[in-house]
């Protein structure tokens, strides 16, 4: 069973010089193997960072972020069309507003920067964003609130979210 100073030294986290504290003002003998077992964490903590902050000046990265950051910076690249109606986005996942009774709302949403999506009649869902270097496909489809289109793009994938880079567009309604 631990002891009191041994407890509190866990259960605040302080090293060698808070376990004579505690140990001082609850008159207790601080016993070395509390305070060795909380300070082995800190130093551990302290060694990893020095090992990142070492990596980062030698200009590599940590396996974890620099595996991460490649993950991330990969697009799918798969060209591709879906078929769907155009929804805004603030208002669809807040609370599934979508088709003809929420058009005004959407297109006002949309005006004023609300993020476009794609609905698939499976009900998949995709983030729309413009393409950089064709960018009048997407600026049509800012005006298709709660319409049916087809959109044509590069599917890109980040965190999980799907996104299509719009280079084309086919309005259907």
């Amino acid at each position: 069973m631990k002891s009191k100073v041994a407890l509190i030294v866990s259960l605040l986290g302080i090293g060698a010089a808070g376990a004579v504290a505690v140990a001082h003002e609850t008159r207790q003998p601080v016993k070395q193997e509390a305070v060795a077992t909380q300070e082995a964490p800190a130093k551990q903590e302290a060694a990893t960072k020095q090992e990142a902050a070492t990596k980062q000046a030698a200009g590599t990265k940590p396996a974890a972020v620099a595996k991460s950051a490649e993950a991330a910076a990969k697009p799918a690249g798969q060209s591709m069309t879906v078929a769907g109606e155009v929804v805004e986005l603030s208002c669809y996942m807040a609370s599934e507003a979508k088709g003809e009774k929420h058009k005004v709302c959407a297109q006002t949403c949309i005006k004023g920067g609300a993020p476009m999506g794609i609905l698939t009649a499976d009900g998949s869902v995709f983030l729309l964003v413009e393409d950089h270097n064709a960018k009048q496909p997407y600026e049509t489809l800012k005006t298709k609130a709660a319409e049916q289109a087809k959109v044509t793009g590069t599917l890109v994938e980040r965190g999980g979210l799907r996104a299509i880079v719009v280079t084309g567009v086919n309005v259907t309604s």
